[in-house]
């Protein structure tokens, strides 16, 4: 995922390669959104496990960001919905016609800001498996 992301976003890349203190959020997040998409290898919730448990808080908002993220999906396609997701998340530039989708669905409030509290929550939980993680991922 890392090295696809890399290759499809130059931001991205350049932020691997300098080791930018950005990559340390912007990682979990995409983890985050591979998880909404089933694809992340159990890794969120190895990671953070209250995230997968439908009794807790946090499964409970993991639970509604997935409702919300399948709208949009619904909406604007798989493959354009994930692009446009991944494009917010590393922060690059994103055209009129995505700046409208972002607008009409809330996409900042609704997604972005509850996928990097997740991140945030997946590299707090066990910092140092996560951080020993993190060392192999980037290498």
């Amino acid at each position: 995922m890392i090295e696809a992301t890399a290759e499809k976003h130059k931001t991205f890349a350049e932020q691997l390669e300098q080791r930018d203190a950005e990559i340390f959020i912007v990682i979990p997040s995409l983890l985050i959104l591979k998880s909404l998409e089933n694809d992340d290898k159990d890794i969120c919730s190895f990671f953070y496990p209250e995230m997968a448990d439908p009794n807790s808080d946090s499964g409970k908002q993991m639970t509604a960001l997935r409702v919300v993220y399948e709208n949009g999906r619904k909406k604007y396609g798989m493959y354009d919905f994930y692009n446009l997701m991944e494009k917010l998340l590393i922060e690059v530039e994103i055209s009129e016609e995505e700046k409208k989708i972002v607008t009409e669905l809330d996409v900042e409030r609704t997604l972005v800001k509850d996928i990097k509290t997740f991140a945030m929550m997946i590299s707090r939980f066990k910092p140092a498996d996560w951080n020993k993680f993190l060392d192999v991922v980037i290498k």
